[in-house]
């Protein structure tokens, strides 16, 4: 994927962008790198089936085409890793003085408050990737969630500044691209190291919920299947996705 402009399909409204770029390879296969860019989204999905709320043309809400075929199916997760810090590198060009978190596995967060969501749909067969495709919701020019996201955040709440979600979007595609080609030759330890960095809540004892109960632990990083990692007074556990919860 050379380091261009994003091939970019506009939609002024669509179910799911993510649905949209699945619907693609029914006529053939796209670029690596093509981008399905819509205004509006009917029915857009986050993470085990939330939704994803948005007001038309105000935010950044695509899919991008990859075909990640250099990976290990086991090592996936390194491309969700490479997403959310090609997303990272995004918003401190224009957040350089904000705390930047990646919240495990797939939210971006500003301190406290959620400004984006990865969902990354993987088609394998057998032992290889067919392709994938990562969505990608950045709150950019919105200002009223309602009272359904108290904490969620946008560029615009933060910086007062009014941004063209084309020119924003050109530009994250430029970050995405490069983290991309980096994963590429870079051993996955280091990629780890860099994901750490930015993960929320990493070495910090919090409260979540886990099997049922409410446990005290700390982040202590994740593993090489993107399972997180987590210390407690009675020893290590690691937790798949629907095992933990957060609570702030």
């Amino acid at each position: 994927m050379k380091p261009k402009n994003c091939n970019i399909i506009h939609l002024s409204e669509v179910t799911s962008t993510n649905k949209y770029a699945k619907d693609l390879f029914r006529d053939g296969r796209p670029d690596e790198g093509s981008v399905v860019l819509a205004a509006f989204q009917t029915a857009g999905k986050g993470l085990d089936k939330n939704s994803w709320e948005s007001e038309p043309g105000k935010n950044i809400l695509m899919s991008m085409i990859l075909y990640p075929d250099f990976l290990y199916v086991a090592m996936q997760f390194s491309l969700s890793m490479s997403i959310a810090l090609g997303i990272i590198d995004f918003l401190e060009e224009y957040l350089p003085d904000e705390d930047l978190k990646i919240k495990w596995p797939n939210d971006i967060f500003v301190g406290n408050k959620k400004i984006g969501g990865i969902l990354i749909n993987n088609e394998i067969m057998g032992n290889s990737f067919e392709h994938a495709i990562a969505g990608i919701g950045i709150n950019v020019n919105q200002e009223d969630f309602g009272k359904g996201l108290p904490d969620a955040v946008s560029l615009t709440m933060i910086t007062g500044q009014q941004y063209s979600v084309e020119k924003l979007t050109q530009r994250l595609c430029s970050c995405l691209r490069k983290r991309y080609e980096q994963m590429k030759t870079s051993l996955f330890n280091h990629l780890r190291n860099e994901y750490h960095a930015k993960l929320l809540g990493m070495g910090e004892w919090r409260q979540f919920h886990y099997q049922g109960k409410q446990i005290d632990a700390r982040i202590m990083g994740i593993n090489e299947f993107g399972k997180l990692l987590l210390e407690t007074k009675n020893g290590p556990i690691e937790c798949d996705l629907k095992e933990i919860t957060f609570l702030f």
